[in-house]
């Protein structure tokens, strides 16, 4: 009677095997009873395993493990899942919202994926997780996206000085400030910690497109970056890029040598000289953070750019000095007297200067700033807006010859210096 019941638990394929073994025995009695026995039996365990095998697997229930099941009721706040046809568990509360948005698409009978929070509840049912489960799945699918350079797009919700924390499909990671683009890098001066730290917390809710580059699930180590997410864009850009061209794009940071602008995924810099043709001590006067304007493109080395604004509209200086000529006498006050020589205002935006080679012996000492002169203009450098005078009246073509210090403007010296001390400034913010 054992042996029909498990030919009865038997598929149609076994049990037909199992018919054919009866016929075959009842059409041979001589065959030893013995032997009959014993084949049968071997037969039948031998179906036994098949059938083990062909079964469903065990599911190992325990804390930490992600499981298989089916969505066996749906209920407000809920969801009910069969794990295995013995054991029913339960998900509920913020363990139902997961990056995958699961529970969205969720109808009786679906499969889903779970992770085990405890192995039974004081109603006897598995606690489960949508949420663990998701952040698990995550994890290969970074792995994926860092092979593959593909892009994800993240939530920043935290900042701190070194970078923001930001949510990747219910995963923390971290985007290093040094890896945000351009248009959100802080640009402040002299590194402040608290102004770059506001800056930061400026992003918090915001959304950025990142692709992985670091990633450890041991450690639970993540790294994004939005820089590399846009370096196939930027070098496209680049290539684009035109020497005199034109860019329309906006101010994201001032600083004491300049404004940073960014047109596109690149970003360039006006330097503060680049900024008006007039005079001006700080960018600020002139420009604000968010404002949008056009820029000459003036240089490209590498990924830096430098930009002018000042050179899309007509140099006034230009027009101005056209009132002028070499050797022509002119009447101004003196603007600024220093140790080599005195600063002549002309007219609004024309200055010029007469070095104490140009003087009668103690005439500087003798100067002072607002006094009305009258000079000689002995040359205009258009190039560097820099005119050459003389207190001295011209006499013959030797007066007018030039020595070889004399023709090195004094102006030029003093840009040239303040140039390179602002170099070095923006360097050191680099």
């Amino acid at each position: 009677m054992a042996i029909v019941d498990l030919f009865f638990f038997c598929d149609q394929k076994l049990f037909s095997s199992a018919i054919v073994i009866f016929i075959f025995l009842a059409s041979h009695p001589h065959i030893f009873m013995a032997d009959i026995q014993t084949t049968v039996l071997h037969d039948a365990d031998k179906m036994l395993e098949e059938i083990f095998q062909a079964g469903p697997q065990a599911i190992t229930l325990e804390p930490g493990n992600v499981v298989p099941g089916r969505v066996i009721a749906i209920e407000q706040g809920k969801v009910m899942v069969d794990l295995g046809g013995t054991t029913t568990g339960i998900v509920s509360g913020k363990e139902l919202t997961d990056a995958f948005n699961t529970v969205k698409g969720l109808e009786l009978g679906s499969e889903v994926m779970v992770f085990i929070l405890e192995d039974e509840n004081e109603e006897g049912m598995v606690v489960l997780s949508f949420r663990k489960a998701a952040q698990m799945r995550a994890w290969d699918l970074f792995l994926e996206m860092k092979e593959n350079k593909e892009t994800i797009e993240v939530v920043a919700r935290e900042a701190n000085k070194g970078g923001l924390m930001v949510d990747a499909m219910g995963v923390k990671a971290f985007l290093p400030v040094s890896q945000l683009a351009p248009a959100h890098y802080p640009r402040v001066d002299g590194a402040n910690a608290q102004a770059i730290l506001d800056h930061l917390q400026s992003f918090i809710g915001q959304k950025f497109t990142v692709c992985v580059i670091t990633i450890n699930e041991e450690s639970r180590k993540l790294v994004v970056s939005e820089r590399e997410a846009m370096q196939k864009t930027r070098v496209e850009e680049l290539k684009n890029l035109e020497l005199g061209s034109t860019v329309k794009g906006t101010i994201h940071g001032l600083v004491k040598f300049g404004a940073f602008m960014t047109f596109g995924s690149l970003e360039g810099l006006v330097h503060i000289s680049e900024i008006s043709w007039g005079h001006i001590k700080t960018p600020g006067e002139i420009l604000k953070v968010g404002q949008e304007v056009e820029a000459m493109l003036i240089g490209i080395d590498g990924e830096k750019i430098s930009l002018s604004i000042k050179r899309l509209t007509q140099d006034p200086w230009i027009e101005a000095v056209k009132a002028f000529g070499v050797g022509t006498q002119s009447t101004g006050n003196i603007g600024k007297v220093v140790e080599f020589g005195a600063f002549i205002n002309l007219a609004p935006n024309v200055t010029g200067l007469v070095h104490r080679s140009q003087m009668a012996p103690g005439e500087l000492e003798k100067l002072s700033d607002g006094d009305d002169v009258k000079v000689t203009i002995l040359e205009i450098n258009e190039k560097d807006h820099s005119l050459r005078l003389t207190f001295k009246e011209p006499k013959g073509k030797e007066e007018k010859k030039e020595t070889p210090v004399e023709k090195k403007s004094e102006t030029k010296e003093v840009e040239e210096k303040t140039e390179k001390t602002e170099e070095t400034e923006e360097k050191k913010e680099d």
